[in-house]
């Protein structure tokens, strides 16, 4: 079968303000099976860093306070894993930058 093959390209997911809640992003990937999204670093779902979820089953990122406590313009730099439904991975280096 065909490993994941992302749609949303590598790069910026968006410029989004300090202590936004909501939806900040959506990633996606296509297999010929289900496919489930996990981070391999720890700065988008970290408390103290960027301060999201990361749906595994939608890819849509969401916040209840972007950035937490920062007030300061920062770039959060990770990686995101999409795996499909025999093992097969493909990863995607995106950024969310909060503009202070």
């Amino acid at each position: 079968s065909d490993a994941p093959t992302w749609s949303t390209a590598a790069g910026t997911l968006g410029t989004i303000a300090g202590d936004f809640s909501g939806t900040v992003a959506t990633v996606a990937a296509t297999s010929d099976s289900a496919i489930t999204y996990s981070e391999t670093t720890s700065i988008l779902t970290n408390a103290a860093q960027a301060n999201c979820s990361l749906n595994s089953t939608t890819g849509v990122i969401t916040t209840t306070d972007f950035g937490g406590s920062s007030t300061t313009a920062t770039t959060y730099n990770f990686t995101i894993r999409a795996t499909d439904a025999e093992g097969q991975t493909a990863l995607v280096e995106d950024n969310l930058t909060n503009h202070g």
